[in-house]
């Protein structure tokens, strides 16, 4: 009898331990905002920051943008991120991009890296350079 209590005890403790293991390397391998940094893989424009961002509001010029946060990455003509697909009157000025760990560890010579969720910041201007999206969004590639 206590063999096969013994048995059944170890069976339960092997499978929860299967469990644990497949369930930590699942957690390990999923792209999620790192705890400490969460913009640990972000790239921000040079004068950029999230928090100058907070400061854009809708109807600004992309002058009045450009005095709050700075020069964009890069500008996307039709916009990426629009509610509107292929509306090419739109300019779209990106400011943050994904990748910073991984230009941080070929820079150390390191062929791997771990990728987290990256913060994707724009704007979205119309032929008046007036800003009629703000795009704020957590991506997770």
């Amino acid at each position: 009898m206590g063999i096969k209590i013994l048995k059944i005890v170890s069976a339960i403790v092997i499978v929860f331990l299967l469990i644990a293991v497949f369930s930590m390397a699942w957690f390990a391998s999923a792209e999620r905002k790192h705890l400490i940094d969460p913009y640990i893989d972000t790239q921000f424009a040079p004068d950029y920051t999230p928090e100058k961002f907070e400061g854009i509001k809708m109807g600004m010029t992309i002058n009045e943008v450009e005095t709050i946060v700075g020069k964009p990455f890069h500008t996307n003509n039709p916009p990426v991120f629009y509610h509107i697909a292929d509306d090419s009157t739109k300019i779209e000025y990106v400011y943050t991009g994904d990748g910073k760990l991984l230009h941080k560890m070929q820079e150390q010579g390191k062929r791997y890296y771990y990728d987290c969720a990256w913060y994707y910041s724009s704007v979205v201007v119309d032929t008046n350079n007036i800003v009629v999206e703000i795009n704020k969004v957590w991506c997770y590639d």
